[in-house]
């Protein structure tokens, strides 16, 4: 069945009276009798979260929008002031920013400004006079509408926001109320162009780069809207750096219309797809392709894993690179599930698209249907065994039990199953043999020397109020694991109703630099009480994986 985070350091000091950005425009002039100095200083930091409140209206700089649309996520969103919102105890995050460190020009520095909400740059769209912040998507080109300097005056916490590309400052429109637009002006020595920057705890914030990998509106890509999305990273010759992608029920490009959606009365074109991502650091969709097969049992050869008769649907899953080999765990039912059977699917690689597969049964995991080993795989090669760790729902799907099969890295077909003291060739089911007791969906992986357990609230009734990703960690793979810790809320809605979501997985190998988690998550079409057909069209993005990243420092890696 489908599984449903700096201490600020001391502050640098160096004086100018003007200083200019490369293009020769004037960063600043300290204006005639001024009563404050303005240093080029910034932040002796690279990367942190901060808010940013004017000092005229001591109110939030944040992203304007409708949380019920989903309009904050949005390019384009605009940029307000407001007073600070707090939620479940922390500033809110269309409210906090992270700070990073780009480059260094002249002798100043600059940063990109990156909403914790949305994942988007704080940009200058625009370079004339009032005009109004927005976020967007960072930039490949034309970055410095995206870079600012941040100008520290005297010996306080108050900074000036300049935009490298225009010289502007950013100010609140010379008001005190909310929703009052923040915008660029002529840079002077008014309060209104001031900013306290308070620091905050590193926070889980939303990886927009990740999200707009999966936004795939090229309609000669394969898979362009799916669920599941886990990854294995290749190691193998020619496929060195590349990642798979798995899928389960999977849209093709060939269905996107014009609007970039989906006709109504469409349908998904199969129910399992692999894509190949070329290299770790290339989040463009259009570089990801399809892997191809031939001898597909229904006669679909970007659909990898067959759907076996008497069943509906094979849903693939968790997956591990031995050699030229991949193994894939498959899941095999029909209807909504339970699993009627499982399997182990070897991929033999190719350094192109087209690759050999076979379905496999190891003994004691194919007819198991009560365990499901879907929630991943680790290889150990100091112990030189693969460990698979699968759950099995509890309390109406609100709850699961985790458990833990092996088999050695040199005999895939050869399982044993973890029974809470010791490894036996048929799987248990009883608490006992359980290593972890957790919510809606949960998955395995080990990063940092710790086996890292991510699991989710229930994510398709309606009405249920926690909507939480939470993260435990242990030392073993057969437990015992921490007491789960909260990590990131879900706001997602459809249409104004909360958005149904599932499959959580964990991505260690797809490191950014700034030692975070990536952790995916899916939505679904369906919403609670609301009809996903609009005007004739499904919205894609409902049916798109999304990407947060974790800090390492708040879940204890």
């Amino acid at each position: 069945m489908k599984k449903i985070v700096l201490v600020l350091s001391s502050l640098l000091v160096f004086t100018a009276c003007s200083l200019k950005n490369e293009y020769g425009i004037a960063a600043y002039t300290k204006p005639k009798n001024a009563n404050d100095s303005l240093r080029a200083d910034t932040l002796n930091t690279d990367y942190a979260v901060y808010t940013f409140s004017n000092v005229d209206s001591r109110k939030l700089m944040e992203v304007a929008g409708d949380t019920l649309q989903n309009e904050k996520y949005n390019d384009g969103a605009k940029i307000v002031q407001r007073k600070s919102y707090n939620r479940s105890g922390a500033i809110a995050g269309w409210q906090s920013w992270y700070v990073i460190y780009n480059s260094t020009s002249k002798g100043i520095k600059y940063y990109y400004i990156r909403n914790v909400f949305s994942g988007k740059m704080l940009d200058a769209q625009s370079s004339a006079i009032n005009a109004q912040l927005q976020q967007s998507a960072q930039l490949n080109t034309g970055v410095d509408e995206q870079l600012w300097s941040l100008q520290r005056i005297g010996n306080t916490q108050n900074y000036r926001i300049i935009n490298k590309a225009n010289g502007l400052a950013v100010e609140n429109s010379k008001k005190s109320v909310d929703s009052i637009p923040v915008v660029l002006q002529t840079l002077n020595d008014s309060a209104v162009q001031r900013w306290t920057l308070s620091l905050q705890p590193a926070v889980t914030y939303r990886d927009d780069q990740v999200v707009g990998f999966f936004n795939r509106n090229n309609p000669s890509l394969g898979s362009v809207a799916f669920d599941e999305g886990l990854s294995i990273p290749l190691e193998w010759g020619a496929n060195k750096g590349k990642d798979l992608w798995i899928t389960q029920d999977a849209w093709d490009g060939s269905a996107l219309q014009s609007n970039n959606k989906f006709k109504c009365t469409d349908f998904f074109q199969y129910r399992n797809s692999v894509m190949i991502q070329p290299s770790r650091t290339d989040w463009n969709p259009n570089d990801t392709k399809n892997m191809t097969r031939v001898g597909s049992l229904q006669n679909r050869p970007k659909q990898i894993f067959d759907i076996i008769p008497n069943t509906e649907w094979a849903w693939p899953s968790a997956g591990v690179e031995i050699g030229n080999h991949v193994y894939v765990q498959c899941g095999e039912g029909n209807g909504l599930g339970p699993i009627v059977s499982q399997s182990l699917y070897d991929l033999t690689e190719a350094p192109n698209y087209l690759w050999s597969v076979k379905r496999t049964t190891p003994a004691g995991m194919t007819n198991e249907v009560q365990i499901n080993y879907s929630a991943g795989m680790v290889k150990d090669t100091v112990a030189g065994y693969v460990y698979v760790f699968g759950t099995m729902a509890t309390s109406f799907g609100y709850t699961l039990n985790v458990y833990v099969a092996r088999f050695p890295i040199t005999d895939p077909m050869t399982w044993t199953f973890w029974n809470g003291s010791s490894w036996a060739t048929t799987p248990d089911s009883g608490n006992e043999a359980s290593i972890a007791s957790e919510l809606g969906t949960a998955y395995v992986t080990y990063v940092k020397g710790k086996y890292v357990l991510v699991t989710m609230d229930q994510g398709f009734n309606c009405g249920d109020a926690t909507r939480n990703i939470y993260v435990a960690t242990s030392n073993s793979p057969t437990g015992a694991f921490t007491s789960r810790k909260e990590v990131y809320t879900i706001t997602e809605y459809l249409y104004g109703s909360y958005a149904r979501y599932y499959t959580v997985s964990i991505h260690p190998e797809f490191d950014n630099g700034h030692n975070e988690l990536l952790v995916t998550y899916c939505l679904n079409f369906s919403g609670c009480a609301v009809n996903y057909c609009v005007n004739g069209f499904i919205d894609p993005y409902f049916y798109r994986v999304k990407g947060i990243r974790i800090p390492y420092n708040v879940i204890g890696l």
